[in-house]
């Protein structure tokens, strides 16, 4: 399991800088943030290849195109296409995207039927290209439940769809331990998120979700994709960054440092 950094954490700092701290924190790679000022609101070939280049020095990876195409804009498949060439030219095969329509629960029968569709026609071009598209599990969208998620992608029936996995905290959601099991075997990404009892925020060690249960369950899959610092909480950011990082390292290697000094210790 892979370290990653959403350039959405740093959204006011320039992407190069945002770079420069996921090397000097020890990330293994970035999620690049779909919109101005990490990505042109105009697709851009020679500013992306230079991001890619720019990662590729520092020792990162790019983990995914965070995109924000969604099945019910205008204009739909011209927005995924260049989400593809994006996402091609940084050297990743995923591309994240939304469902939209809003809330599951609510959202008219015809409306669905048409995100449905549209959602089809996308997966088929994207298995077309090797490429992986992962649901943002979000509220007030198609994907904002377990029952929503597992009907489109048992609608779909395409191995180019997945979904991103990341606790959500309204009051009707889905227990975060039990939708990690429920979803593991589709999870393509994971954006680390925790928040107290009343919901509010909160650095990922703090919180009422159990980050250690979520990382058993998605290894006893073989689940080896990135687990992702989204947000980080507190008055000083990059403090707050260097505490989730180590946390979630401390929960993803299966060796720390000091297990290594006592293997070093013990006699032979």
């Amino acid at each position: 399991m892979k370290l990653g950094l959403c350039t959405i954490a740093f959204q006011e700092q320039p992407l190069e800088e945002v770079i420069d701290i996921a090397a000097d924190y020890g990330f293994d790679g970035i999620e690049v943030w779909g919109k101005p000022p990490h990505m042109p609101m105009d697709y851009d070939e020679t500013y992306v290849k230079n991001i890619r280049d720019l990662a590729h020095q520092k020792g990162l990876a790019i983990s995914a195109y965070g995109s924000y195409v969604d099945p019910t804009m205008h204009l739909h498949q011209k927005h995924f296409e260049d989400a593809f060439n994006i996402a091609h030219e940084l050297g990743t095969d995923l591309v994240r995207i939304w469902t939209g329509g809003g809330a599951s629960k609510t959202i008219p029968p015809a409306d669905k039927r048409l995100i449905l569709f549209r959602m089809v026609s996308l997966a088929q071009w994207a298995s077309f290209r090797s490429l992986t598209m992962g649901m943002e599990m979000h509220n007030n969208h198609l994907s904002d439940s377990v029952e929503s998620i597992l009907d489109i992608i048992d609608n779909i029936k395409l191995q180019s769809l997945k979904t991103y996995f990341q606790p959500l905290s309204r009051p009707d959601a889905d227990e975060p331990i039990s939708a990690a099991q429920q979803l593991a075997d589709h999870i393509v990404n994971v954006h680390a998120q925790n928040f107290d009892e009343t919901g509010k925020a909160c650095p990922i060690a703090e919180g009422v979700v159990d980050y250690s249960k979520i990382i058993e369950i998605l290894s006893n899959v073989g689940y080896d994709g990135y687990i992702q610092v989204e947000f980080v909480h507190g008055d000083n950011k990059l403090e707050a960054l260097q505490r989730d990082r180590d946390y979630l390292a401390s929960l993803t290697t299966p060796i720390t440092e000091a297990a290594l000094k006592n293997m070093d210790s013990d006699p032979v």
